[in-house]
Parts: structure tokens; C-alpha cells; sequence
């Protein structure tokens, strides 16, 4: 790693959020004329065949004449399996020639003059060559493949100093990572907090590589006072941590990314680690998407039930907030889809990216009340928006339906350990009807009927939506079904319609 971050000093902004424009503007003007437009075989052919000229981008208001980038016009399809690589930039000695500033231009001929053309493709290949590769899941598409040249690895480190920054975690931490091995985001940000903290890191892979047993031996054994992993499978984790006795000796914090984590789900966590031994520990989110490239924190929350929203970083992005049905910009603090740009980077770089992601809180420009920096701060309030989502927006009984909704009716029910939501076709039939099965697994003693029925009226109430029928499993066999130690995310909600064969 070229950079040494140890040496960065801690990350608190307090120059007044303005302060901070005439730089980003010179940024967003530098990185459009410098890098994306030569560069990005991708936002070339946009830029041209919008007829916007890049010299006029010139300012973050400038943005708005662009048109916006989808998950659609990027990822791969069976016809044009590499078409995500038109995002990485990919420079030539005639188009640095061509584009490069003046300097840099300068430097290259002199290293290539005085040592050769090897030299010369190998200082472009130290700044622009691929060294690291993460995809997007790919349950909506193929899996989308984003680059990483040196200078974007390096900035992932700075954003890892950053996080433990914002997040509280201290230079002597020792942080428990359960997130799985996988070329996904999530895993290598909390790879980078921990080296560009020098602080003491274990990496277990989750429950598809050690299995929760092991997970729970090592959180044992390491007494961690950081927990760090998807949300649903932690929740799995420390309950059965808490049910085999395991005693928390250390824990202050569990940083949770990849899912939404519902106010319910942050108070059920917090209880579970008070019986292990350990009360008032913090339960904070992390947000980050695979096209960003890296990851933003909430600082320490004050209580369960109160959130300040993720840190952005304005040096390194520009966030705008829309109206996801006109796209219009909504004001501060108000509901909208989040779109991200980045003012700088090499690799795969995306402008104007509608995420997908809906804000309820928007986005906020005051100092934090709670760690002062002043920097854009976005709701940690999310949800999905439909053309973009999983199987969470989808026609139930020819009605649309949020099955965001389930996520956090049902983590405030506390007599369910755990669920999982089945949509069908009755009869396996295509032509049938919608069919939903909610499964449950319980705590001892509960009046099973009574639950039901609190349920049907809540989930209604919550979602406008009724289960055809509720059927409570044993929790071991629930666990397997949603995939705990075996997925990369829990198979929460299941849609099966597509699955159905006509009747013959």
C-alpha cells in the first residue's frame, strides 16, 4: 500500500459545509476533463451522445444536466457479458498525450526519454492497472464486476481510518469480523478499517467457513470489544452464543452492513449482549454498495432508538437526493432516492448512479449533534426502490406491495426468534393465485394462537398485508431454511412464483 494512513490525523471536519464547495467544484471540473471523459469508454459515448460538453461541467449544480446512470445500463447481460468494463478507466500513452494535465504529461515523457517506454507503461500501470476486483451479488442480474487500481485500494484504507473515526473504534481495538470471504464490499472494507488502524483484526469468514460453532469459539476465546457482520446472521450468532453461556467480557460495539438494520433488531442485540454480561453496548450501522466502492458509518448513537446518520466524506463524493418518481432534487431532510458520484478515483467509476437506495430522512447539512463534523449526513433510514430491488417491491394478488415492511413488524415482535417469508403461486400453478406463508420459530412458552393472531393484525396494519397462513417451525430447521451458515445474506424473504410449472 503506497499510503500510509496511520499517519493521517483523525478525520473531524469543522469547516462550515460551504467552506467545502469552491474545492469540489474544482474537483468534479478536474475529474470530468482529467479522468472520466478521456478515460471511461462509458461516460464518453454518454457525454456524446447527450451533446454536453465536459469542459462545462463546472460546478456540483452542473451535474443535474446529466443523465442518470442505472443498474440497468451497466450490468452484464448474456449478449454483452463485459459491458461494466466500458466503467473502468482505461488510458493509452496517445490519450494520456492527448488529455493528461500538463504536468503529469510532463513527468511521463521524461520517465519514458530517460528510461524507456517500459518505464513509462509502468508508471500508467501503477496508477491505472487493476489490482483488485468486487462484485455486486447478482440476484437482479449477473454479477457486475468493479475495479480497484492502486490509488482506489489506497483510498479504501483512508475510508477504513476514517470509519473507526466516526465509528468510535479505538487504536487498540480488537474487532471480531463474521462478515463471509467473498470479493464483496462489506468484507474488504472491514479488512481495510483494521489495517489502516493497525489494530488487531480476525477475519472468520462467517458461518459458511468455520460454521456459527467456530464463530462463537473465537468470539470466546478473542473476547473481542468490536462485533462486525451482516446483520441477521450476528443476531443468529449471539443468540446462540447467549443460549451455550458464553459470557461477553470486553464487547462495546457490533457494526452491522449489508442489510437494513431495523430500531428492533439494535434493542434485541443490546438486550442479548446485557445477558452475556455486557450492557450499554453500541449498535451501530455501516452503508456501502459495490459501485461506491466504499463504505460510510453512523457515529455512536446516543441510544437504540436514535441515529445521526451515515458520515459522508465530501473530498471524496457528491450525494443528491430525488424524488424517485419525477426525480426532481427533494430539500434537506426530506424523502428521496440517494444518487452518488465520486470526485475522484481510477478504476470503475460511476456518475450521477441512482443506487436504489430510498433515504425516508433524506440527507442533512447542519453539524452532527452528536460528533460535531460537518459534513452531508444520510438517513440510516433505508429502503428499496422498486425497479431496483430484490424481491422486496412486487405485485402480491395484483396489488404492489413493500416487503421492506416486514423487516422491522417483524423484529419488534419479541416472541418470534426467527421468520421467513415465502411468496408462491397455489398449487404450484402459474395461473394461480398469490399465495404468502410466513414461518416462525418461537420462545418457549409463548400462546402460539395468540401470536398468530397478533400477527395477522399487525402485519396488516404495517405492510397491507395478510398471510395466507403462519406455521411455526423448530428454530434449527428455520436457521437452515434462511441459509445462516450457508448463504451470503439470509434468505429472508423467498419469491417462488417463478418456479411454478403449469399444469399440464
Amino acid at each position: 500500500m503506497a499510503t500510509d494512513v496511520r499517519n493521517y490525523p483523525k478525520w473531524i471536519p469543522k469547516r462550515p459545509w460551504r467552506d467545502w464547495l469552491p474545492e469540489r467544484n474544482a474537483r468534479l471540473h478536474r475529474f470530468v476533463n482529467e479522468q472520466l471523459y478521456p478515460y471511461s469508454a462509458f461516460y464518453r459515448r454518454l457525454f456524446d451522445e447527450n451533446k454536453i460538453d465536459p469542459h462545462s461541467i463546472r460546478t456540483i449544480d452542473d451535474l443535474r444536466r446529466l443523465p442518470f446512470t442505472t443498474k440497468r445500463d451497466i450490468a452484464p447481460t448474456v449478449d454483452n457479458a463485459t459491458r461494466h468494463l466500458d466503467l473502468v478507466l482505461h488510458p493509452d500513452l496517445a490519450k494520456l498525450r492527448q488529455f493528461a494535465p500538463k504536468t503529469k504529461l510532463i513527468d511521463l515523457l521524461w520517465t519514458k526519454m530517460m528510461a524507456g517506454d517500459a518505464a513509462a507503461e509502468r508508471k500508467v500501470l501503477l496508477e491505472y492497472g487493476p489490482v483488485h476486483v468486487i462484485f455486486t451479488t447478482g440476484r437482479t442480474s449477473l454479477p457486475t464486476q468493479f475495479v480497484y487500481a492502486p490509488p482506489d485500494f489506497d483510498r479504501l484504507h483512508i475510508v477504513g481510518k476514517r470509519i473507526a473515526d466516526v465509528a468510535g473504534i479505538g487504536p487498540v481495538a480488537r474487532s471480531l469480523n463474521v462478515f463471509p470471504f467473498a470479493p464483496h464490499l462489506a468484507f474488504w472494507q472491514v479488512f481495510a478499517v483494521g489495517q489502516a488502524n493497525a489494530t488487531l483484526a480476525v477475519h472468520t469468514g462467517g458461518g459458511k467457513v468455520l460454521g456459527t460453532a467456530g464463530n462463537i469459539m473465537a468470539l470466546q476465546r478473542m473476547q473481542p470489544d468490536t462485533l462486525i457482520g451482516i446483520p441477521g446472521y450476528v443476531y443468529h450468532m449471539l443468540r446462540q452464543a447467549q443460549t451455550d453461556g458464553v459470557r461477553l467480557e470486553n464487547m462495546k460495539r457490533i457494526c452491522l452492513g449489508g442489510e437494513r438494520v431495523p430500531i428492533p433488531l439494535k434493542h434485541r442485540l443490546g438486550d442479548l449482549c446485557r445477558e452475556m454480561g455486557r450492557p450499554d453496548v453500541v449498535v451501530q450501522s455501516v452503508w456501502g454498495f459495490t459501485e461506491s466502492r466504499h463504505c460510510w458509518s453512523e457515529c455512536t448513537p446516543p441510544d437504540y432508538d436514535s441515529t445521526y446518520g451515515f458520515h459522508t466524506y465530501p473530498d471524496f463524493d457528491v450525494f443528491e437526493c430525488i424524488d424517485p418518481d419525477t426525480c426532481d432534487p427533494v430539500g434537506p431532510g426530506e424523502r428521496g432516492e440517494i444518487v452518488y458520484t465520486t470526485l475522484s478515483g481510477r478504476g470503475s467509476c460511476v456518475m450521477r448512479f441512482r443506487t436504489g437506495d430510498i433515504a425516508e430522512g433524506g440527507i442533512v447539512y447542519d453539524p452532527c449533534p452528536g460528533c460535531g463534523r460537518i459534513v452531508p449526513r444520510v438517513s440510516t433510514n433505508l429502503s428499496r426502490r422498486s425497479e431496483i430491488a430484490e424481491f422486496q417491491f412486487t405485485k402480491i394478488r395484483g396489488t404492489l406491495v413493500d416487503l421492506n415492511g416486514f423487516l422491522p413488524s417483524m423484529a419488534s415482535v419479541a416472541d418470534v426468534i426467527e421468520w421467513q417469508l415465502i411468496v408462491r403461486k397455489a398449487n404450484d400453478d402459474p395461473d394461480d393465485l398469490d399465495v404468502i406463508d410466513l414461518h416462525i420459530a418461537v420462545r418457549d412458552g409463548c400462546d402460539v394462537e395468540a401470536l398468530k393472531h397478533t400477527l395477522q393484525i399487525k402485519l396488516f396494519a404495517d405492510t397491507e398485508v395478510t398471510p395466507n397462513a403462519i406455521e411455526v417451525l423448530p428454530l434449527d430447521r428455520l436457521e437452515s431454511d434462511l441459509g445462516l451458515d450457508t448463504q451470503m445474506k439470509e434468505l429472508r424473504i423467498r419469491d417462488l412464483r417463478a418456479q411454478a410449472k403449469p399444469i399440464s
